[in-house]
């Protein structure tokens, strides 16, 4: 059964879309899928069911397109619905962001940054990068998410992420994203201490293993890469997890195996019950970039900590630090940009 908004006729292919709409019709369409019904988005609102009902009329009405459906469980997007709310996150998010930015300007609350890292930054030099930052913006609210292949595309694209520092996938080089290259790594095949299969030198010798990573290789399609091939060689048995905590308790515990980039090896050296399996293979390389929505202008905060995070790195390669000299000869290559090079903030 559907709803009782009304769908637009035939006149509707002469109307001026998108003339009308308006940011109460776009949050409407974000809350009600983020609560899954009218009812409860009118309660998260502080409205009146009848008038969430009224703003999604309107928008149907605007755009002569339905939108949402009712089902036994709730409501249900159609097509065009999904691809709005899309869009409706992102311009919700914006708005947000930039009443955010210029109340934090007049003192009256603090800014909120979202950054997305990958697990070895936030082993290795996170800490300094955010100590640096917050000696110039210490009133921003920091909020840090996981960098995963499978998620960081689709929060940067609906304005869940400011920016993310992490592995580039064939969904973040997509023209809506910016990739700032720098640094190029490949991964080691990391198992618990005494695992029967520690000391093979091939990936044919882990023939029947299982594993555990951050996303299926497969789904990416054949490539060179020696690993991939060994997917499709195999066809292992390979468990997804969307947190570095989760993957490190089951490969420490268990006889599962797992996939990780070299500077997240040294950064775990003596703190997990973990080893290097010595696969002479190249595997999985792939390039960590700065990535941010192409054509979205970094706000003064993320401007702040993507200069604070570039002074931390070039100052920890030039480290006499044993640490972080075993850290920056894990990298393949150095992508940084020099002193003389304009930084990777400029967008």
């Amino acid at each position: 059964m559907q709803f009782a908004w009304r769908r637009c006729g035939p006149a509707a292919r002469s109307c001026r879309v998108g003339t009308k709409v308006k940011i109460h019709h776009l949050k409407a369409l974000v809350v009600i899928a983020d609560t899954g019904s009218v009812s409860a988005a009118a309660r998260s609102c502080e409205l009146s069911p009848p008038a969430i009902t009224k703003a999604i009329q309107e928008l149907e009405s605007e755009l002569g397109l339905l939108l949402l459906v009712r089902e036994s469980r709730g409501v249900a997007f159609t097509e065009a619905g999904k691809s709005l709310l899309v869009h409706a996150r992102l311009i919700t998010t914006q708005i947000h962001k930039s009443m955010d930015e210029m109340a934090s300007l007049l003192h009256k609350r603090d800014s909120h940054l979202k950054i997305a890292v990958s697990p070895w930054i936030a082993l290795s030099i996170l800490g300094e990068t955010v100590r640096l930052f917050q000696r110039q913006m210490p009133d921003v609210q920091l909020e840090f998410h996981e960098a995963l292949a499978g998620t960081t595309a689709s929060k940067l694209r609906d304005g869940s992420l400011d920016l993310a520092i992490g592995r580039s996938s064939s969904l973040l080089m997509q023209d809506e994203f910016q990739c700032v290259p720098l640094f190029e790594t490949s991964s080691a095949v990391v198992c618990r201490v005494g695992h029967p299969r520690a000391e093979v030198q091939s990936l044919s010798d882990l023939a029947g293993c299982e594993w555990v990573l951050n996303a299926d290789p497969r789904d990416d399609g054949k490539s060179d890469d020696p690993f991939k091939k060994y997917c499709f060689a195999y066809s292992p048995r390979i468990h997804i997890s969307h947190s570095f905590v989760v993957a490190i308790g089951l490969i420490a515990s268990l006889d599962m195996l797992g996939l990780m980039p070299w500077p997240l090896v040294e950064a775990l050296t003596g703190r997990e019950k973990l080893r290097v399996i010595p696969i002479q293979e190249t595997l999985n390389p792939a390039v960590t970039s700065l990535l941010t929505r192409r054509g979205d202008p970094l706000s003064a905060s993320a401007r702040h900590f993507v200069d604070s995070f570039v002074a931390v790195t070039r100052h920890a390669h030039e480290s006499a630090d044993s640490g972080q000299r075993r850290l920056f000869h894990s990298f393949d290559r150095l992508l940084m940009p020099t002193a003389s090079s304009p930084a990777p903030v400029k967008t």
